[in-house]
């Protein structure tokens, strides 16, 4: 039973208790706001559309409505916008055939022989012309069991003297991946697609082998899987020297929980890097560390990978704040390493404030329309020309989203708390990266790239939920590295893995040319064709989507 408040006597203590309860109300009315926000985007996330593409209409107020009279000189002119926007989606048409990269088995289904002779004059019909029907096929993968046999030979005469051939040493003729093991190259191949490419945990893997004949266990996978990465270490590394001698490298992470053995019935949170580099280190390179903090006594988050780094990182803002390799001191008092920050990671705060604040949040989407917009115009520039344009067009955008970006976190309508204040509090918190992109041309505007290139391990994440030790993470990162720097060049990963792994296991050492990039120029049957047209397909219609918008703006 609740008892009453006794009320003060005078009037003066009365109004202070009015105030004191008049501040708890706002508070958790503010709590109650945030809260519901956070909701809504759970809701959105859960529910609703992952799409963050602008479809609003365009003639909406703008932040830079002063300037759109006002073009640069070297502005594309409306000629040029039509020449963008001429692209269109070819319709594929009901007799396409299937890819010519696929092997054909032919059959002819002709008419009888009575029927090929011409019942009013009585002589054979030739052929004149073949219809062509195409039906897919699939075929099973199969089992094949590589019998070695070793002959004996004795002398007859003294009975004592017998020899045999020695156990094969090279790929041609069987050898495997482990010394003495029963597997061939082909099933780590395929062990290495159905968990790093395929995303499938090793349990499931057992079930596809046991489709194709035999029941592979699940400590023999991890057997090959650690022997491939430990034959494909020296590769790594040279993936990784030719980022790190390059000046310019994208970064994420993302969580992997862990096995423990110090922590029983536990799991560890570690983390997963990928380090992504431009067109000069054309490799994605995963590095496994089991903290991301610095100062712990096994690894110093990604200090050890870029300990010999010179250049600028693209992050998001976590690495911004992490002192640990962001703003490094050079030995001369430079920066060793600069950061550039991610202005997707900006924009998608004010998308997520739509609903808390449209029209600030409409302001500063518009903002981020026409500075992509600008990226999207110099995109096949050279990097001197590149920078040209930015300082040109990006510099006095940016200069007037800063100040609009000062009036509103000094607006006492704008709360702290609300998701629009946090977008803008998040931006000129980041602002000094924000801008780096302004010196060097070669520098992207967002670490996009980066991002989905680490989504592939997010996916299998979701499958194989953990890993089992610190050694396992090592063993992840290397294949990791392998296969997604592999993807990158739209490689047949079937016939590179094989290749790679056959060839170092003979002992090659010409590292460079095992590289991806170079491995594609030396093979290029064997490189994805298609799907390096249906990415410049997606990329073109894109930029006519973008060219038709600044057309429409302009008009």
């Amino acid at each position: 039973m609740s008892s009453e408040v006794a009320l003060p006597d005078s009037i003066e203590a009365c109004h202070a208790l009015l105030r004191q309860k008049d501040e708890v109300i706002e508070s958790l009315s503010s709590d109650c706001q945030s809260l519901r926000q956070d909701i809504e985007q759970l809701k959105r996330y859960i529910y609703g559309q992952r799409s963050e593409r602008h479809t609003g209409d365009d003639s909406q107020l703008t932040l830079f409505d002063q300037e759109q009279d006002a073009e640069p000189e070297n502005a594309s002119t409306d000629d040029d916008l039509e020449e963008e926007i001429t692209y269109r989606r070819r319709k594929r048409k009901k007799s396409d055939r299937f890819p010519d990269h696929l092997p054909r088995e032919v059959q002819t289904i002709d008419v009888l022989e009575a029927e090929r002779v011409c019942p009013c004059c009585g002589d054979e019909m030739p052929i004149i012309d073949t219809d062509i029907r195409e039906r897919l096929e699939f075929v099973p993968a199969k089992m094949i069991v590589h019998e070695l046999h070793y002959p004996k030979r004795a002398c007859g005469q003294c009975k004592e003297t017998v020899t045999v051939a020695p156990p094969p040493e090279s790929d041609a003729d069987g050898a495997s991946l482990l010394s003495g093991s029963r597997y061939g190259f082909g099933v780590t191949v395929q062990t290495i697609l159905g968990k790093f490419c395929d995303h499938l945990p090793l349990y499931r893997m057992e079930d596809v082998f046991a489709r194709a004949g035999v029941t592979i266990p699940r400590s023999t996978q991890v057997d090959l899987l650690a022997a491939a990465a430990d034959l494909i270490e020296p590769l790594c590394g040279r993936m990784k020297d030719r980022l790190i001698a390059s000046h310019i490298i994208g970064m994420d992470d993302t969580p992997v929980r862990m096995q423990d053995a110090s922590l029983p019935g536990k799991m560890r949170t570690a983390r997963m890097w990928l380090a992504r580099g431009r067109p000069d280190a054309p490799y994605n390179v995963f590095d496994f560390q089991t903290s991301r903090k610095h100062g712990t006594p096994d690894r110093d988050g990604p200090a050890k990978f870029l300990a010999d780094f010179e250049g600028y990182v693209c992050v998001d803002a976590y690495g911004v704040n992490d002192g640990v390799y962001l703003g490094a001191v050079h030995e001369d008092g430079g920066d060793r390493i600069v950061a550039s920050c991610c202005h997707a990671h900006v924009r998608r705060k004010f998308e997520a404030a739509k609903s808390n604040d449209p029209k600030r949040s409409a302001y500063a989407l518009s903002f981020y329309r026409e500075l992509f917009d600008i990226e999207d115009k110099c995109a096949d520039l050279s990097d001197e020309d590149r920078l040209a344009v930015r300082r040109e067009e990006a510099m006095p955008l940016l200069e007037r989203f800063k100040l609009w970006l000062d009036e509103q976190a000094g607006d006492y309508r704008v709360l702290p708390k609300s998701s629009i204040g946090k977008a803008i509090r998040y931006a000129l918190n980041q602002w000094q990266p924000l801008t780096v992109f302004i010196e060097d041309g070669g520098l992207p505007i967002h670490n996009n790239d980066t991002e989905r290139d680490l989504r592939r391990l997010t996916i299998g994440r979701k499958n194989w939920l953990f890993l089992g030790s610190e050694a396992g993470g090592e063993v992840a990162a290397r294949l990791y590295t392998l296969t997604a720097s592999a993807h990158r060049h739209n490689l047949d990963m079937w016939a590179y893995l094989d290749d790679v792994l056959r060839r170092l296991a003979g002992g090659e050492s010409d590292l460079d040319a095992l590289l991806p990039d170079t491995w594609a120029k030396a093979h290029p049957e064997k490189v994805r064709s298609y799907r390096q047209a249906e990415s410049l397909a997606r990329a073109a219609q894109t930029k006519a989507r973008r060219a038709r918008r600044r057309k429409l703006a302009r008009k």
